[in-house]
């Protein structure tokens, strides 16, 4: 693999603690593909093949139901990997994987990824710290959909997002407002009552773009917990 593909992959924990030698196994049979917006990586009841590691771009990650309907149960973006539990266990994926945009992802071939992690202790620790924090991140979003209403879910996020702008910076979301609705547990129109909302506690949306008047507003109305929330660095404003 190129020098740029090896440091990419020490931003992940996964492979921040593996010596050169177990890395350059692990990866020795990867490929990498190149995606445009809106392909299907893997569906919902497939097998697992690879594991799969972002690199570039995003990827939205659905679970569906019989009648059709989906919901975005997380927004993946680089570095990191995904669905490791499916990997590791060798059973069917829960979820559906879907690029946001054009997307480089890393695929490791699973069967190789299970048999060096029977040989390899330091791997298998690595792999145990990643799934502890997948879970936990799993266990916050849980709280956030069930211990909020909607306007403090859309706050929260504001702050996990934006917190750290500059007052009355304008910042772009990440995603768009449909996507966005989905992954806090709302319907678009739901959301957009949540947006007209919170004008008067602090944020203002035009079009995909927020502004934070009053960010001190904001984190009382919808009271930002770190056993839930977790604080991303600020965005670039645009």
């Amino acid at each position: 693999m190129s020098s740029a593909r090896i440091t990419a992959l020490r931003r992940l924990e996964l492979f921040q603690s593996l010596p050169e030698s177990g890395l350059a196994r692990l990866t020795r049979n990867a490929v990498t593909l190149n995606l445009p917006r809106a392909a299907d990586l893997f569906e919902q009841g497939e097998e697992p093949e690879f594991l799969h590691v972002l690199l570039e771009g995003g990827v939205q990650l659905l679970g569906g139901a019989s009648d059709g309907r989906e919901t975005v149960v997380e927004v993946v973006r680089p570095v990191d990997c995904f669905i490791l539990a499916a990997v590791l266990s060798n059973e069917p994926y829960l979820m559906t994987a879907r690029t946001l945009e054009p997307t480089r992802v890393l695929l490791i071939p699973a069967t190789e990824l299970r048999q060096q992690l029977a040989e390899d202790p330091q791997l298998a620790l690595t792999l145990l710290a990643t799934l502890s924090k997948q879970y936990r991140d799993m266990v916050r979003n849980i709280k956030n959909l069930k211990l909020r209403t909607a306007v403090q879910r859309l706050g929260c996020y504001l702050v996990s997002e934006f917190g750290n702008a500059a007052t009355g910076t304008e910042v772009r979301l990440p995603i768009d407002k449909k996507l966005l609705a989905s992954h806090l547990g709302m319907t678009p129109e739901t959301l957009s009552r949540a947006f007209n909302a919170l004008r008067s506690h602090g944020a203002t949306v035009h079009g995909g773009n927020v502004t934070l008047t009053d960010p001190a507003a904001l984190r009382a109305l919808c009271q930002p917990d770190d056993l839930i929330d977790i604080v991303h660095p600020t965005a670039e404003a645009r």
